[in-house]
């Protein structure tokens, strides 16, 4: 069985306590991220909003075996607000901790996709469905 360390701030983000009554109007948002043109499975992807006024947690995802992810904001797969978005990517390398593999290790793609303020990667969310062109990450 393998467990991620990521799910604990996907699990903190739902359990919030928030309904959507109370917090951000949220859009489903679908997408697969590609590394090397294939798919990356267990990627924590997170969308950062570049509007410095956004305040509800960060729509983050785990991606699966094909790449691909469902946000989450404050209710699982809820998607996110609408807005303009910097995506952060990571993969880090995996360990076995008891019985578990736990991917909390060195991030094993190019550093500038992991942090808002460095990565390519960009997205604007609109209301309704959304379905993110894949993204891709070279090697370098």
């Amino acid at each position: 069985m393998s467990s991620l360390r990521w799910l604990t701030p996907l699990a903190l983000a739902t359990a919030i306590g928030c309904s959507h009554s109370t917090g951000p109007v949220c859009h489903p948002v679908h997408g697969q991220i590609l590394y090397q043109d294939r798919p990356l499975a267990d990627a924590l992807v997170v969308f950062h909003p570049l509007d410095p006024a956004a305040d509800y947690p960060r729509p983050l995802a785990t991606t699966d075996q094909q790449g691909r992810f469902e946000l989450t904001t404050i209710q699982s797969r809820d998607g996110a607000p609408v807005g303009k978005y910097a995506i952060a990517v990571e993969h880090r390398q995996s360990r076995l901790v008891g019985e578990e593999m736990v991917r909390d290790g060195r991030n094993q793609l190019p550093p500038r996709f992991s942090k808002a303020d460095s990565t390519p990667l960009q997205y604007t969310v609109v209301a309704g469905s959304n379905e993110v062109p894949p993204l891709k990450i070279p090697r370098q």
